[in-house]
């Protein structure tokens, strides 16, 4: 993947280990053992303990952001009311994600053009690791602070800005949050129920199973897959499979981890937003961002997308333009590489596509909306999506672009892996095509049996414990303890 690295990363508080079930065990026990006062400072404590623990000397880049939130949001809210101050905090949040994130990529690039031109290089010492969710926690405070100056937060204090900044189910992943969804719920006045603890205990034992049965089942094919020795001789089903493997990696992975912090959330009462809604299932390229990390698609579309499309009218050169520039930022916040630029510029491409399509298609009748036409949407948006997974996966963006050439111009035929490899991707495929199915049905089941007298219990004392015990034990027998989660680089 590109710029992929975990040295970073602490397994013993990646949330499908051991020590992170027990962190999280001890700090829900207490949570609920400890006055309601005493709660926020809790849970603050419980936050500074995970982030310690994970990479502890990184943990002054969060406390730093909630400083500047704090005396910037205080500066803009005070009695002369001045919302540029909030516009300097943005701006040292961005120096702050730019120096730890992009100073090695800035860098690298930038000696590629000395070089080219016979100047002599920068010399610097490259970054030993990336803090742990810099990315969500940059995009995190700077949410607050446009909200901040545009008068939706009222002024908040110091310890309230800090929990919320560093609030530990979402702190390393997301899903982002905005202040007006977790600030409100900072008092953590909720009242104990047994229905919060098995919806909490529900995410967290499903999360659990995405990601060591399903995510990381496809992850040494994966790894195999994308090496630059195997990308020379990989066929065109091979690359076929292998976008398909990762994406569906991927996304399991990362609903997974958010899985994992909306049910550690619940558990102490506070209810987080979601972040994936059945994506493969999209009807077409817009509809996919709507359903694929919610979070960012709805921070890029409020502070992004909607004022450069504001500025540059609707349907113009300046809307898709604007749109493939967004798209970029959005493949750049992912990573410091052109791979993942390349993957938000294919993103772009597709959105630009069905938007001129939804222009052209307006007036021609019930034809341009008829099931043909759905079902192209339907393919091309599965296609691309796969396809924009080999850039934003591979090593390089010569090698995506050698797996894409043999993916779409030349085909080459043969089975570089074994049958196992083929057939698991096809199985969690199949999986991923009755998700939102059987999520359903479950739900049905439970409200169908619940009125029932005699039926009623069958769900909390029979499925549910059932349930949990053979989630549990897929969880422990398919256990990989060196498998961080993806989106932890981010």
């Amino acid at each position: 993947m590109a710029g992929l690295g975990f040295a970073g990363a602490v397994s013993a508080m990646y949330p499908n280990s051991y020590f992170y079930l027990a962190f999280l065990l001890v700090t829900v026990s207490a949570f609920w053992t400890v006055p309601a006062r005493g709660r926020r400072c809790l849970v603050l404590l419980a936050s500074v303990a995970a982030y310690l623990i994970s990479g502890g000397i990184y943990l002054a880049i969060p406390l730093a952001m909630a400083g500047i939130m704090y005396v910037c949001s205080s500066l803009a809210t005070g009695e002369r009311r001045k919302p540029v101050f909030c516009g300097w905090g943005i701006a040292l949040i961005l120096a702050i994600l730019g120096y730890f994130k992009y100073r090695d990529f800035a860098v690298a690039n930038i000696n590629a053009v000395l070089s080219g031109i016979s100047l002599p290089k920068f010399t610097t010492r490259p970054m030993d690791q990336l803090p742990l969710g810099i990315s969500f926690c940059a995009f995190t405070a700077i949410a607050f602070l446009i909200d901040t100056a545009q008068g939706r937060i009222k002024r908040q204090n110091a310890l309230d800005i800090t929990t919320f900044l560093c609030f530990w189910p979402t702190a390393l992943a997301g899903p982002i949050l905005r202040f007006r969804e977790l600030g409100p719920q900072l008092a953590f006045q909720r009242t104990w129920s047994t229905e919060m603890l098995l919806r909490g205990l529900d995410r967290i034992v499903w999360g659990l199973v995405q990601k060591n049965l399903i995510a990381n089942s496809l992850d040494s094919w994966v790894r195999e897959g994308f090496m630059p020795r195997a990308i020379g001789v990989n066929s065109t089903v091979d690359n076929w499979f292998l976008a398909i493997a990762f994406g569906l990696q991927v996304y399991f992975d990362f609903a997974s981890y958010t899985n994992l912090a909306i049910g550690a959330a619940q558990l102490i009462g506070v209810s987080l937003p979601e972040n994936f809604r059945f994506p493969y299932h999209a009807k077409n390229p817009s509809d996919f961002w709507s359903r694929w990390h919610m979070s960012l698609s709805r921070w890029i579309r409020d502070y992004l997308f909607f004022p450069l499309s504001v500025r540059s009218g609707e349907g113009g050169p300046g809307y898709y333009l604007g749109l493939v520039a967004v798209m970029a930022l959005v493949g750049l916040w992912h990573g410091a590489g052109w791979g993942f630029v390349a993957w938000g510029v294919m993103h772009a491409l597709y959105l630009s596509a069905y938007r001129i399509w939804q222009k052209f298609a307006g007036d021609k009748g019930a034809w341009a909306n008829g099931a043909a036409v759905n079902a192209f949407w339907r393919i091309f948006m599965l296609l691309g999506v796969m396809a924009a997974w080999v850039p934003f996966r591979s090593n390089t963006l010569a090698g995506a672009l050698q797996m894409l050439k043999f993916m779409f111009l030349r085909f080459r035929f043969g089975q570089s892996y074994s049958i196992n490899f083929y057939l698991v991707t096809l199985l969690i495929a199949a999986f991923c095509v009755v998700e939102p199915y059987l999520a359903a049905r479950m739900g049905g089941l439970e409200k169908l049996l619940a009125p029932r007298a005699r039926l009623g219990s069958i769900f909390p004392l029979v499925l549910r414990p059932a349930l949990y015990a053979v989630g549990l034990f897929l969880f422990i027998v398919m256990d990989a303890r060196d498998s961080a989660f993806i989106y932890f680089q981010f």
